[in-house]
């Protein structure tokens, strides 16, 4: 029986979650999507194990799913004012299994309903040149509310996610940077 646990990256995990990184995001690479996760080096996941909160999903002692949560005060121009999700990644070879969708419920439930109390976040995917995600997380209830042509020719979408109806408000999203 797996023994699945949830926690906090620590400097350590670096290395590992570079292969994760690197296994997972080679085919978005391969795509022409050009985002940080796509040319990920052990210097940029160790700054972003530091700097923010990644959270990774370990089975028997292996890394195999990680999603990374930056909050605005990191940045003097935070992406909106409500949490960017990004980073996200699952081992290839469990796809299609509920890995990924596990530890996203688990970030959603357990930090940001229960723990941090935050009423909604933000992630940015590809719009154009991935076949499957911009739809796949408009079916899991995400809100497209910006997009910009990158010069790769792709579409950057910005979807937000109300976790908390009752404290949500949309002007909180603001304008990402790069909309400025």
């Amino acid at each position: 029986m797996s023994n699945d646990i949830f926690r906090i990256a620590t400097k350590e995990d670096a290395p590992a979650f570079l292969e994760l990184m690197n296994t997972a995001f080679k085919p978005l690479a391969n795509m022409g999507i050009d985002w940080p996760s796509t040319r990920a080096t052990l210097e940029m996941v160790t700054e972003n194990i530091e700097k923010s909160t990644a959270v990774v999903l370990e089975r028997d002692g292996r890394l195999i799913s990680t999603i990374t949560i930056r909050f605005p005060w990191e940045s003097t121009t935070p992406v909106s004012g409500y949490p960017f999700v990004w980073w996200f990644a699952t081992a290839p070879d469990l796809s299609g299994q509920g890995v990924g969708n596990k530890l996203m419920e688990y970030v959603e439930n357990e930090l940001l309903i229960n723990t941090f109390k935050v009423p909604a976040y933000v992630l940015g995917t590809s719009g154009r040149k991935h076949p499957w995600l911009l739809e796949m997380y408009k079916r899991k209830g995400y809100v497209d509310y910006f997009s910009h042509e990158n010069d790769n020719g792709d579409l950057g979408v910005l979807m937000y996610k109300v976790l908390i109806p009752e404290r949500f408000d949309k002007d909180v999203l603001g304008t990402p940077p790069l909309g400025e």
